[in-house]
């Protein structure tokens, strides 16, 4: 099956976040200390990072160790 352009670009971004958490403790704690999806987005954007709301929350819980982070539904 085949990736639609905004699968492809939706797999690239949560690949830059999920790598950027890795290498920036800071960031890292900036994300885990957000109280949504869309202030994981607006995080993301101040990193060059485009994130949709929806993608983060199809990937919440497996973006870093210990299933985090999560954000209430």
């Amino acid at each position: 099956m085949e990736m639609t352009t905004c699968q492809t670009q939706s797999t690239v971004a949560l690949h830059d976040l999920k790598e950027l958490a890795r290498r920036d403790p800071a960031f890292t704690t900036a994300l885990l200390a957000t109280r949504s999806t869309q202030e994981a987005v607006e995080l993301a954007a101040t990193n060059h990072i485009s994130v949709t709301p929806e993608a983060l929350w199809r990937h919440r819980g497996t973006l870093m160790a210990g299933g985090l982070p999560t954000w209430r539904g």
